[in-house]
């Protein structure tokens, strides 16, 4: 595909983009993702961008990129687990998950020559592999703050002086991203989310936020808003079974009880 032709395709937030490889991302999600992704191709300009991702599966975020003129490089940093912890309580299985898989499908997208790969988690990586700065970094791997954290720090030795650090579903691991805020409070980041789950961390002023479409989803981020808020419902709905209810009703008689006490010592 020439860059002429991408060029439309991106501009129009074109959803087929993900269409050829499964992607574990919502529509709105997708939207959100193009968004950045046009973002970074104005903020980069003519020298094109060097993309990075943590959690690639099948391949299916990385086809945007992949078909991307603009996109000199891809860095896929996977540790490639068959089952996976996940901060909702349950592990979640990851069948076929391998790095010759994935590239095998992607070579059905695109020539592969400027991805390269790295199996390992965060903590195993040698931080000299990663010897050309990133302009933009994905986060989608294992779903707990712990490993949120760990792949945030990876990325920040990754990162160029200016980019931006992507995360996925920001509804599961919200803890481990506020303690990513406070690892750069002190560079001032912009930090906001996206519909559905995606949330954005700018650092050294690289304003992806400027960009329409993005712009257009920050005035009317109510929606990222309520889409966490529904997804976590299922505890909310869970602590109010009756026999839950029942046990907050007598702690709470039991408190009362106990603050009428103190107060007629």
């Amino acid at each position: 595909m020439g860059d002429d032709g991408f060029e439309g395709r991106i501009a129009a937030l074109d959803l087929p983009l993900f269409d050829t490889i499964e992607s574990q991302t919502g529509l709105d999600d997708r939207r959100s993702l193009l968004a950045i992704q046009r973002a970074v191709r104005r903020l980069t300009g003519g020298s094109g961008y060097r993309y990075l991702e943590i959690g690639s599966h099948l391949g299916g975020s990385i086809q945007p990129h992949l078909l991307d003129p603009r996109c000199t490089s891809i860095t896929s940093i996977d540790k490639r687990p068959l089952i996976q912890p996940d901060e909702r309580g349950v592990s979640f299985a990851y069948e076929g998950n391998s790095t010759a898989r994935m590239l095998e499908l992607l070579g059905g997208v695109g020539p592969t020559d400027k991805i390269s790969t790295i199996d390992g988690s965060a903590p195993e990586i040698d931080r000299a592999a990663l010897s050309h700065p990133v302009q933009l970094c994905f986060i989608d791997g294992e779903h707990t703050d712990r490993a949120a954290v760990a792949d945030f720090e990876l990325c920040l030795a990754a990162l160029d002086d200016a980019g931006a650090i992507v995360f996925h579903d920001a509804a599961i691991t919200y803890r481990g991203i506020a303690d990513c805020l406070e690892l750069v409070a002190h560079r001032a980041p912009v930090a906001y989310v996206l519909p559905e789950m995606v949330f954005v961390v700018e650092l050294g002023g690289f304003a992806v936020h400027d960009d329409p479409h993005v712009a257009d989803a920050l005035l009317h981020n109510h929606r990222a808003y309520l889409f966490a808020l529904q997804f976590n419902d299922q505890y909310r709905e869970f602590a109010n079974r009756p026999a839950f209810r029942a046990a907050r009703r007598v702690a709470a008689r039991v408190r009362g009880l106990g603050g009428g006490l103190g107060r007629h010592r």
